[in-house]
């Protein structure tokens, strides 16, 4: 209803469960795909691949009751391009769509606190080296920070805010924000930095 009543929302088709919803996604994609993790019928990291797959690069915002940073780090992973709690704020969650719509990923910031640590380079021994500078501008992606957030944080440029960007996600092999958090995100390794 909240989304409904929001004149920046065009359209809302809602979907009761995991059959629904595949059905909805092959007749069209939409702009966003706000996901509720607990859907009936959906099967946790095999029906996110399933959804990630009908929706191509559109963003999949998944909403869940779960604050446990593993279920996130498992959603990324999967192919979601952003979490929020079902204990959020509507505005929180406006500010979510508004991220992955913009090709930003979206974390709460109290689940990801303390979790750097457990986020490094998927399928590698060891994490690729960043410099300082690059792993501070990388931990507040990560958090979900869109770049001018990001250069107004560490006081810096937002050209190099990308600049940098640019070199963690060379480090990674990846080619956008998205790739970069999937990747990074299915991981347990200690720090990268």
């Amino acid at each position: 209803m909240s989304l409904e009543s929001d004149d920046r929302v065009a359209h809302v088709v809602e979907a009761q469960d995991f059959d629904a919803l595949m059905a909805a996604l092959h007749h069209g994609r939409p702009d966003i795909l706000i996901l509720d993790l607990h859907m009936p019928g959906l099967v946790l990291l095999d029906g996110l691949r399933r959804v990630r797959q009908q929706l191509g690069d559109a963003p999949m915002l998944v909403l869940s009751a779960s604050t446990d940073p593993d279920d996130m780090i498992r959603c990324l992973g999967a192919g979601a391009s952003g979490y929020v709690t079902k204990a959020s704020d509507m505005p929180i969650l406006f500010d979510a769509i508004a991220l992955v719509l913009a090709g930003g990923i979206f974390v709460p910031s109290d689940i990801v606190a303390g979790q750097g640590e457990r986020i490094g380079h998927a399928g590698a021994a060891s994490p690729p080296r960043l410099t300082r500078r690059q792993a501070e501008v990388f931990d507040l992606a990560l958090e979900g920070h869109a770049n001018k957030q990001i250069a107004y944080r560490l006081g810096m440029g937002e050209g190099t805010v990308k600049t940098h960007l640019a070199a963690v996600m060379r480090a990674y092999e990846v080619n956008n924000r998205v790739q970069l958090l999937r990747k990074v995100g299915s991981a347990k390794i200690k720090s990268w930095h």
